[in-house]
């Protein structure tokens, strides 16, 4: 007597082709979220960087003001300000004014080597060069800055008071 043959139905039949589906499905999300990330960072790289030279550029401008005002050897010099500068293919202006009304002038040392020392505090203003003076709402970078300075000498300490970026 022949045995007959006993059909064995497969019930998970064409499950690895939706498992398939399901992953390559799964990696297309994935590259895809990838390429709008990559191209928004590429499409914001070049504002960015417009945004840093003229930063770096107000920078640079205010160190080359705070450095022209060390070299000034007369305390009765007036300090004119509205220097421009170029760098990174940006015309900086840096105008400049008294921090506080009055400049201060005191004596200070010891009993035997008293001298006296000017004070000057001024407030740097960076922006983009258009011909005319920095106002507020232009402002790149903002100084404030001491320079003490014996009689008779040039500016012998600078402290910066304080140094803000605006944008």
């Amino acid at each position: 007597m022949s045995a007959t043959p006993q059909v064995h139905r497969h019930e998970d039949r064409g499950a690895s082709l939706i498992l398939a589906i399901g992953f390559v499905l799964m990696v297309s999300a994935i590259v895809g979220g990838l390429a709008a990330l990559i191209t928004s960072g590429i499409n914001n790289r070049s504002t960015l960087q417009t945004v840093r030279d003229r930063q770096y550029a107000a920078d640079a401008g205010i160190q080359d003001a705070i450095t022209t005002v060390r070299a000034i050897t007369d305390r009765s010099t007036a300090i004119t300000c509205g220097y421009v500068s170029t760098l990174n293919s940006i015309s900086i202006r840096v105008d400049c004014a008294k921090a506080y009304a009055v400049t201060a002038s005191g004596v200070t040392g010891s009993s035997t080597d008293n001298y006296v020392l000017a004070q000057r505090n001024l407030i740097f203003n960076a922006c983009v060069n258009t011909g005319s003076a920095c106002l507020d709402a232009n402002v790149i970078v903002r100084a404030q800055v001491n320079f003490e300075q014996l009689y008779g000498v040039g500016v012998t300490k600078t402290f910066v008071q304080s140094w803000s970026v605006n944008g």
